[in-house]
């Protein structure tokens, strides 16, 4: 077990240090799976409208705006997932992967605030909202 300090000859506080390493990553790695889990949610929910019949009032092209608007909001969810997934850990050896990971973290803390807005009694929008500012929150207390 990587996780459990094994040697009875470490300190208590030695053994912690030596364990938060890898359950950042950990951490960071299933929370960006949860947001890509949430993008095909994301994506599978732009079509029951479209079974129920939902969209029937709305004009073709109010239609066509809507199911893109929210195939592309799932895919946001899932790109920016992977790239936190991807990236997680390789910032402290590489420092020109930290803005794009702060651009990542950024875009989807804003996509779970916009949710959040526009989708109060949405469990999906508190779920993404929750996600993404942990994914922003966690890396400062790694």
């Amino acid at each position: 077990m990587p996780f459990l300090c094994m040697s009875r000859n470490q300190d208590n506080l030695s053994c912690l240090n030596s364990n938060l390493i890898p359950n950042w990553r950990i951490t960071i790695k299933l929370l960006a799976i949860g947001v890509i889990v949430m993008g095909f949610v994301h994506i599978a929910a732009t079509f029951s409208p479209m079974i129920a019949g939902k969209l029937a009032p709305l004009s073709e092209g109010m239609q066509r705006a809507c199911i893109y608007f929210s195939l592309m909001c799932g895919a946001m969810l899932i790109l920016g997932g992977s790239i936190v997934h991807t990236l997680c850990g390789k910032a402290k050896e590489h420092t020109f992967l930290r803005t794009p990971l702060l651009l990542t973290y950024s875009m989807l803390v804003v996509d779970g605030i916009l949710a959040v807005c526009f989708m109060p009694h949405n469990p999906c929008a508190w779920v993404i909202f929750v996600l993404s500012l942990l994914l922003l929150v966690v890396p400062k207390y790694k």
